[in-house]
């Protein structure tokens, strides 16, 4: 009878203690960015939107032709050979996407 006592007032405890690690601290609520605001905040002209869309749609459609041929090669050599060329394409947008980042921070 002891021993359940301190079992259950052991795992009263410990559900105790896991509540208050529970405890979220709230949000802070982020301004909501629109289609046509630039990284800075200020406003972004449609053409110069309408042409990183389309930059974004057509480095997309590469992405894309390429998981395709990976799909439909037979050869290992070559599929590897293609996910590596898909890899490349998908770090060169990454290290763009960074450098864009970093000039928009400085620009503040």
């Amino acid at each position: 009878m002891k021993k359940l006592f301190n079992l259950v007032a052991i795992l009263a405890l410990v559900s105790i203690n896991q509540v208050s690690f529970a405890e979220e601290k709230p949000a802070v609520p982020q301004p909501e960015m629109k289609m046509d605001q630039g990284m800075g905040g200020g406003p972004m002209d449609h053409a110069k939107m309408m042409e990183h869309m389309k930059m974004e749609q057509e480095h997309q459609l590469k992405i894309h032709d390429l998981s395709n041929k990976i799909l439909a090669e037979t050869d290992p050599k070559k599929q590897q050979e293609l996910k590596d060329q898909q890899l490349k394409l998908m770090e060169e947008r990454h290290m763009h996407k960074m450098k864009m980042m970093q000039e928009h921070k400085k620009q503040k």
